[in-house]
C-alpha cells in the first residue's frame, strides 16, 4: 500500500506498470480516486509537498457534488 498525496489515505495501490521493467508505476487511491505515476515530480507524489489547495479530506467526499453526466454525443 502507498500513501495518497491528495487525501493521505494509506490505501493507494499499484494499478499499472511500465512494459519496460522498473521504468514507472501508476498508483490509484480508492478513497479519492486520485491517480499518479511514480515518475511525477515530488509536488505530485509526496503528500507533504502536494499543493494544499488541491487536498481532499476523506470525510468530505460523501458530501461532494455529483459529477455531471457526459453529453450523449460522447457516449458510444
Amino acid at each position: 500500500m502507498h500513501t495518497c498525496p491528495r487525501c493521505e489515505s494509506k490505501k493507494a495501490e499499484v494499478v499499472s506498470k511500465s512494459p519496460v521493467e522498473g521504468a514507472w508505476e501508476v498508483y490509484m487511491c480508492p478513497v479519492c480516486i486520485f491517480t499518479w505515476r511514480s515518475i511525477e515530480p515530488e509536488t505530485i507524489t509526496k503528500p507533504e509537498k502536494y499543493n494544499r489547495a488541491f487536498k481532499v479530506n476523506p470525510a468530505d467526499i460523501p458530501f461532494a457534488e455529483n459529477v455531471p453526466a457526459l453529453p450523449a454525443k460522447y457516449i458510444k
